[in-house]
């Protein structure tokens, strides 16, 4: 006997299970993962998507989005969106300034710039990956953590000189 309920004209109405909870939606997920439907980098369906897909509310494809974070198999970049939990070989899933960092990186092996050599002006380096000065700002301030860069007040960014 199913169990039901009464609508608002009295009529009865079966009490339905969702087809779908969170965590089936957040190991189909995983599952796509492990399986190599979605690589490392690649970006994970969106709420809306995944609600659509499965058949559930909003909510529930959060919950599920969450589980799969919690299990280590994704990550947020703000932003951007959630990626599953890895690098792209083409650097797709990283975080602008990210991008950036790598971008200098590249000029200082690139064309092996000796210590102290002047790396490209924030203005420069905004205009020429479109990005916001802000996000330059970020990129050197990881490089500076690195120990890779160094910056001086009013002068700009240099090359640090990197022993061994």
């Amino acid at each position: 006997m199913a169990v039901t309920a009464r609508n608002s004209y009295g009529g009865r109405l079966p009490l339905v299970r969702p087809r779908y909870g969170y965590q089936e939606i957040a190991d189909a997920l995983g599952k796509r993962i492990s399986s190599g439907a979605l690589r490392p980098g690649s970006r994970l369906p969106g709420e809306e998507a995944l609600a659509a897909e499965f058949g559930v509310a909003r909510g529930t494809a959060r919950a599920a989005l969450q589980a799969v974070e919690a299990a280590g198999l994704a990550r947020i970049v703000p932003g951007r969106g959630r990626f599953v939990a890895g690098q792209a070989e083409d650097g797709s899933g990283a975080a602008a300034y990210e991008r950036v960092a790598a971008h200098v990186r590249a000029l200082i092996k690139q064309e092996r710039r000796k210590a102290g050599t002047a790396l490209p002006s924030e203005n420069e380096l905004r205009d020429q990956l479109g990005v916001s000065r802000n996000t330059v700002r970020r990129a050197y301030a990881l490089l500076v953590a690195e120990g890779l860069v160094v910056r001086r007040q009013g002068a700009g960014a240099f090359v640090a000189d990197v022993k061994g």
